[in-house]
């Protein structure tokens, strides 16, 4: 088996320094037996180097853990190869404490020279160390591959001399002397050097053991989201806590790649350790899985006793038997076109120019509450690469959000789309002025205290955020523009807003064959943090009002939706939403209230041979609509899958 047959996987790691005392001393290969039996994961990725930079395995390359009992490592290899569990290494690249002290010039250096405990990607550490111990766990231990962690979020820019003097003689510029508008090329020289490392260190170790797998976690994702084919599979860890949209935003990002990938959740809460249920975790898993990806699930090794929480094997047990009966519908299906979000790798870097990567940064951050919002309406919605060729005409309508900079030629694309027929919409005062022109939309720039009321059908709700005002148009909903008296940001006494006129919050327009909606508010970053009803309804407003998506489900925001293929049927996929995923008070909970009344109207080209739930296999009833069919379930307890023949 390779990882990219892989669906279901189990981490364990612990990250061994030097004062991890007697490790193996209580290792039971009975639990491990055990794990594998009732859990039956196609993958498992143990500990081997972590952050401190200690080896939990007696190396010959590296430093060990000084207090090591038993090679752990060979214990886990012998038992996983005997049940045919691939096994994997976590493995520490960048972030690495032990070496930073024993060779302090693999070490990058900050603006004041001073030492980091990460390594320079510019330096001999991959060919020194990594390289020779990767290839050591593939020659001594015959795994299978390695994930490799603290590499993109961890890396830093380094000021060593060295590095500045490649830096002059590549670009000619002083990194010191550097104009503002300048420094974006020494943050783009350093981002260069990380891929070059880490294509160079995969390169190396693969062309001694070609079937070694690796993965540089979140190369390829929302923290670094260049389309670059340099991993054998993409690879990310969720936030511990409200892993339900973190999975939502993270996971169709690496969806857009159409290469193989599969997502972490935590086992436990963090950083207090809770162990999450069974209910907890499959609800993070019906996520990925409804969007094609491997699920695995992290839970602590311990160093002395096997794994931290054995008692909790019967719950990765009960997770395993979810999963793995929802495989077949799931693993490697694709996204059918219908509503999707463009990303810009462009716009990433566009908005921190002097910033390696940062997965909250501004465009992200607006894009990810943009793409939220426009789930929550019900619809199928999918992200679309702009590095990546796609037939937009495909798709039913496309959304553009927030951006200082976007790929050479994507407005001309945008505006070939429209002009053929197909429905944009413009989310966000940024792209509504970037796109104005392309579109011949005339407006102008809001206040400097951005603060409008939001006026939907039947709703209101203020906001604080930037905001354009459309001219030449009545608008389709409106919203209050205000003036404020105070200070915007006392709660005591809060300041005095009052209406200063009213201006268009959604305005749609013809434009060729086509339609352009501009919501003229940069309303993103407001619903992820400040999730309102009355904002996720002004939302539902403007997308019925364009008549966006040709897939809904009518209890918006409680059910996720989305459509897919594969093997030539068409799925159906509904998750439920509801429980306290969002609560930052709550860490763990183990009950679910089940989604009901749920009605899906999908339109179709031919008439179903059959509809049926799966994993049940059992054949449901649908009503013929005009443009499709309607299917109507009591509930949703969980992740129903409804296939279409």
């Amino acid at each position: 088996m390779k990882r990219r047959d892989c669906f279901f996987g189990l981490h364990f790691d612990y990250h061994a320094n030097e004062d991890t005392k007697d490790i193996g001393k209580g290792f039971s290969p009975e639990v491990l037996e055990r794990i594998v039996a009732q859990v039956q994961p196609d993958f498992i990725q143990c500990d081997t180097k972590g952050h401190p930079g200690y080896c939990s395995y007696p190396t010959k390359v590296g430093t060990p853990a000084p207090h090591l009992m038993l090679d752990l490592l060979a214990k886990w290899r012998e038992i996983t190869k005997k049940h045919g569990v691939l096994l994997y290494s976590h493995y520490s690249g960048i972030w690495e404490r032990c070496a930073a002290r024993q060779h302090p010039a693999w070490a990058s250096r900050g603006p004041n020279a001073e030492a980091s405990e990460k390594m320079s990607v510019f330096g001999p550490y991959a060919r020194e160390l990594l390289i020779p111990q990767l290839k050591e766990l593939a020659r001594e231990y015959e795994m299978d591959g390695a994930w490799v962690d603290g590499e993109c979020w961890a890396q830093e820019l380094d000021y060593s001399p060295e590095v500045k003097a490649l830096f002059a003689a590549e670009t000619g510029k002083d990194p010191d002397g550097l104009a503002e508008n300048e420094k974006a090329l020494w943050v783009d020289f350093q981002r260069q050097a990380f891929f070059r490392y880490v294509e160079d260190y995969i390169r190396q170790v693969k062309a001694e053991f070609p079937d070694f797998e690796i993965t540089s976690n979140w190369l390829n994702s929302s923290w670094v989201p260049d389309d670059l084919q340099i991993t054998d599979f993409i690879s990310g860890d969720l936030e511990p806590t409200n892993s339900v949209d973190s999975a939502r935003f993270d996971g169709r990002l690496m969806q857009s790649y159409g290469r193989d990938w599969d997502i972490m959740s935590w086992g436990i809460s963090f950083p207090v350790h809770h162990v999450k249920s069974a209910v907890q975790l499959m609800q993070e898993a019906s996520v990925i899985m409804a969007l094609g990806g491997g699920f695995q699930v992290y839970n602590m090794q311990d160093p002395q006793n096997t794994v931290k929480d054995e008692w909790a094997i019967p719950i990765w047990a009960e997770l395993s038997g979810f999963v793995r009966s929802r495989k077949d519908f799931c693993h490697h299906a694709v996204a059918v076109p219908d509503v999707g979000v463009l990303y810009s790798p462009k716009a990433y870097y566009g908005c921190m120019p002097q910033s390696l990567f940062w997965r909250n940064n501004p465009y992200n951050t607006e894009l990810n509450g943009v793409l939220m919002a426009l789930c929550d309406t019900g619809r199928s919605v999918s992200v679309l690469h702009t590095q990546k060729p796609e037939n937009l005409s495909a798709y039913q309508t496309l959304i553009v959000t927030d951006f200082t900079q976007m790929e050479e030629g994507v407005p001309e694309r945008l505006l070939c789309y429209v002009q053929n027929g197909g429905k944009l919409l413009i989310v966000g005062a940024q792209a509504a002025e970037n796109l104005s022109k392309v579109f011949e939309i005339s407006m102008e720039k809001g206040t400097d205290q951005p603060v409008v009321e939001i006026l939907g059908q039947a709703a209101k709700t203020e906001l604080r955020c930037p905001y354009m005002r459309l001219l030449d148009t009545p608008g389709t909903f409106q919203m209050n523009e205000c003036q404020v008296e105070g200070d915007l940001n006392c709660h005591n006494p809060p300041p005095t807003i009052f209406v200063a006129g009213q201006i268009p919050s959604f305005a749609a327009y013809r434009f060729g064959q086509g339609t352009v909606g501009v919501i003229p508010v940069s309303f993103g970053s407001s619903y992820l943090q400040e999730r309102t009803w009355a904002l996720k309804k002004f939302v539902m407003d403007c997308v019925e009002n364009m008549d966006i998506g040709r897939a809904k489900v009518n209890k918006a925001g409680t059910v996720e939706l989305l459509v897919t293929e594969k093997n030539g049927k068409t799925y159906v996929h509904l998750v439920n939403l509801l429980g306290e995923h969002r609560s930052q008070t709550v860490k763990t909970f183990d009950s679910i209230p089940a989604a009901t009344d749920i009605q899906v109207e999908l339109t179709l080209a031919h008439t179903p041979k059959s509809v049926k739930l799966q994993p049940e296999n059992r054949e449901i009833s649908y009503q013929k609509t005009p443009d499709g069919i309607r299917i109507s379930l009591p509930k949703v307890e969980l992740y129903t899958i409804v296939e279409i023949t």
